[in-house]
């Protein structure tokens, strides 16, 4: 099937899995912000900074799974 004008706009306007990971890792939930999930960038913000808080190892843990959560967020971006 013939792609479109419309069909390649979209595909350069998602937002790309790795540079989602890496800033999620430089500041947890950054990468979600930059999916255009604002809501979930401050919880897993917040999330990340409360495990940090407790205990280095819950902490890590968290960050880990913001780091996937954007990623993924990213790879089945569907438009904002």
């Amino acid at each position: 099937m013939p792609r479109y004008y419309d069909d390649e706009m979209s595909d350069r306007n998602a937002p790309h899995p790795g540079i989602a990971a890496v800033l999620s890792v430089l500041m947890p939930g950054l990468g979600q912000v930059y999916c255009g999930r604002l809501f979930a960038g401050a919880v897993w913000f917040l999330a990340t900074a409360a495990g940090y808080s407790l205990i280095l190892v819950p902490g890590f843990l968290i960050h880990a799974l913001s780091v996937w959560s954007a990623y993924a967020s990213a790879r089945d971006w569907d438009g904002y």
